[in-house]
C-alpha cells in the first residue's frame, strides 16, 4: 500500500487518453469535496483530513497539496448544503464514468484496487500542479 510509484504507475494505466484525465480532472475534486462534506460531523474539521498523513509519506508535495484541498473543501463544506455533497458526488462520478466509457474503454481502477480511492486525488493533484 505504500510503494508510491508503483500505485501511481498502476493507476496510471488506466488513464491514458487525455480525455479520461480531463473527466477525472472535474470528477475526482468533486467526490472529495463530497467526503470531506459528509466527514464534517459536527464540526468544521472533516474527519476525512485523517488521511492526510498517507498523502505526506507518499509524497511531501501532494501532502501539502491535498492539505490545501482538504481544507478549501471544509471551508466551503460549512457554508453548503448537504445536498451540494450528493449532488457533487453523483455528478463527480458521472464523469468518472464518461471517462473511462468514452475515452478509456475500461473500468475505474478503484474496481480493482481500493487504494485508488486515494492515488487518484493524488494522480490529479499532481496532474495539476504539473508534476506529471
Amino acid at each position: 500500500m505504500f510503494d508510491y510509484t508503483r500505485l501511481m504507475a498502476d493507476y496510471a494505466s488506466y488513464h491514458l487518453t487525455p480525455g479520461n484525465q480531463r473527466s477525472h480532472a472535474i470528477g475526482i475534486p468533486l467526490i472529495v469535496f463530497a467526503v470531506v462534506k459528509w466527514t464534517q460531523i459536527g464540526s468544521p474539521f472533516p474527519l476525512a483530513a485523517l488521511a492526510l498523513p498517507v498523502y505526506f509519506l507518499w509524497n511531501r508535495r501532494v501532502g501539502w497539496i491535498m492539505t490545501g484541498f482538504i481544507a478549501a473543501c471544509a471551508a466551503a463544506g460549512v457554508f453548503l448544503p448537504m445536498w451540494a455533497a450528493h449532488a457533487a458526488f453523483v455528478v463527480g462520478w458521472v464523469f468518472q464514468i464518461y471517462g473511462h466509457k468514452a475515452h478509456e474503454k475500461n473500468s475505474p481502477a478503484l474496481l480493482d484496487n481500493l487504494t485508488h480511492a486515494l492515488i487518484g486525488p493524488a494522480f490529479v493533484a499532481e496532474k495539476l500542479a504539473g508534476m506529471r
